[in-house]
């Protein structure tokens, strides 16, 4: 929706700007006649700067009581130790997403549209002061970014609406897209991701793309350049003050792995960043944990929505075909506390392991390159271990080998030089392989965007790729395992709409 609301800047000066959903300042604000407010509606001031900011004196008590409650959600954590019926202790029932400082209510920067309503159904009018930062100082001028239609229409969205998600299938080009956006809007950007494999490949996104040379912050590194690619754990050791100089540098701000952003490091790092344009991106928006609100919160409403099976249509994407292979592994699961011991005694099993390797080698062997799926360390050098002993070229990719052998490892495979990498969820976010034609999951998961990451890890097309597979390990002698496959069966069919058949062991 479109409205008009009054903006005043700085100085007290009011101007009409026209705001989107997403929206809480047009870019750049310009002076304009004085517009009256009816004579029903009171003005609400409000300083937007990382946040939103209102006196709490200048609200009745029930409007900031609706904003509170509106921005705090049930606490997952809770919720599960209820489950399993454990000492609760000092964990809170809810999350608040807001805070108090000194007079002032700051609430999420995308929660606009929570703060519109309310004040509308409480009689205000919202009169806002706009304070994000927008560096004088531009970006060179950069190359032009060929972009396919969606991302061209996102990135044109964003110079109006200034913050917004960008929700696109793996392969879809969500890195591209961000980099059409720095070159549109030429100003400082800061780039967070959440491992230093994804740092060094937007690096490399915006090294091959414009020419930069970007700064990194992370792996004991604070090279700080007008494009710099950030970890987030690093910046979350920073000092406040530290930490602020560094966030009012940037005019743009890229939250790659968005759906990451219920993490306290992340959403805490993105509250305090004041730069006039925000870009979340993520092929998962759905939460499991019930906090899928925070991604609006913080990063605004959506500035593109692409699907799949529109990408499959237009070629964009190749559809994997996706193979249940039936284990005959058994454990006597009664309780939650069997779990653990149940996924290392799987992971132990010599049939099960026997009978993942061979499927591996076969294709393997056939030329395809294969990417086997695992949650545990130990698994994953006990089968890199067993395939290489067939004569292969496999390796383990796990957080136990240092960032320089995971980059020289996934070179290799791009390069042909590797045809298995065993890995953890290490790999589960941010692989580029578009080489990669065959993926096996052999440890237990239901998670969906977990399922929909690995299915995305296949779908990106390659000229020497002639066919796509996922293998999905199925324990069906385990009644809760069965029970996950059937989870992971149903989000199969709601990505691809294709069905899963049952593979010759």
């Amino acid at each position: 929706m479109v409205e008009d609301i009054s903006v005043m800047h700085g100085d007290g000066g009011r101007v009409v700007s026209r705001l989107d959903d997403s929206n809480v300042g047009a870019a750049p604000l310009a002076p304009a006649t004085p517009t009256s407010v009816g004579s029903d509606l009171r003005t609400l001031r409000v300083r937007v700067d990382a946040g939103l900011r209102l006196l709490v004196s200048e609200m009745p008590p029930k409007m900031v009581e609706a904003l509170c409650q509106a921005l705090s959600l049930p606490n997952p954590v809770h919720r599960r130790m209820v489950r399993l019926r454990k000492v609760l202790g000092s964990v809170p029932e809810t999350l608040d997403f807001f805070r108090q400082e000194g007079r002032e209510l700051v609430l999420p920067r995308g929660s606009i549209h929570l703060l519109r309503r309310v004040a509308s159904e409480s009689g205000f009018a919202l009169a806002i002061e706009d304070a994000r930062v927008f560096p004088v100082k531009r970006l060179p001028k950069l190359p032009e970014v060929p972009l396919r239609d969606y991302q061209a229409s996102a990135v044109e969205r964003l110079t109006q609406a200034t913050q917004g998600m960008a929700v696109l299938p793996c392969g879809a080009g969500k890195s591209l897209l961000s980099v059409g956006a720095i070159a549109r809007l030429r100003t400082p950007t800061l780039i967070l991701v959440h491992t230093l494999d994804l740092a060094e490949q937007w690096r490399g996104h915006i090294r091959e793309r414009l020419g930069l040379e970007a700064g990194l912050v992370g792996a004991g590194k604070e090279e700080v350049r007008p494009v710099t690619v950030a970890v987030v754990q690093s910046l979350a050791r920073w000092g406040e003050a530290k930490l602020d100089v560094f966030l009012h540098g940037f005019g743009l701000l890229v939250v790659d792995e968005a759906h990451h952003i219920a993490a306290n490091a992340f959403h805490r790092i993105v509250d305090r960043c004041p730069s006039r344009y925000r870009l979340g991106l993520t092929a998962t928006p759905d939460r499991e944990d019930g906090l899928t609100p925070l991604l609006r919160f913080y990063l605004g409403a959506h500035l593109a929505v692409v699907k799949h099976e529109d990408l499959v249509a237009r070629g964009v994407l190749v559809v994997p075909e996706v193979r249940a292979v039936e284990t005959a592994f058994e454990y006597s699961f009664v309780r939650a506390s069997d779990y653990a011991p149940m996924l290392a005694a799987l992971a132990e099993d010599k049939e099960r392991n026997d009978l993942v390797v061979g499927a591996v080698a076969r294709e393997a062997w056939a030329g395809h390159l294969c990417l086997v799926l695992t949650g545990r360390v130990d698994h994953c050098e006990l089968l890199a271990k067993r395939l290489s002993a067939t004569g292969l070229s496999a390796a383990a990719l796990t957080s136990e080998v240092s960032r320089e052998e995971r980059k020289a490892l996934l070179e290799k495979a791009r390069a042909g030089r590797v045809s298995v990498l065993v890995a953890t969820s290490l790999a589960d976010e941010g692989l580029d392989l578009p080489r990669l034609s065959r993926v096996f999951l052999v440890y237990p998961s239901r998670a969906r965007g977990r399922t929909v990451q690995r299915l995305g890890r296949l779908m990106r097309p390659h000229p020497e790729k002639k066919s796509a597979v996922l293998f999905d390990f199925v324990d069906k002698e385990v009644p809760l395992l069965r029970r996950h496959h059937a989870e992971r069966r149903h989000q199969y069919a709601t990505v691809l709409g294709v069905a899963v058949r049952i593979a010759a062991n």
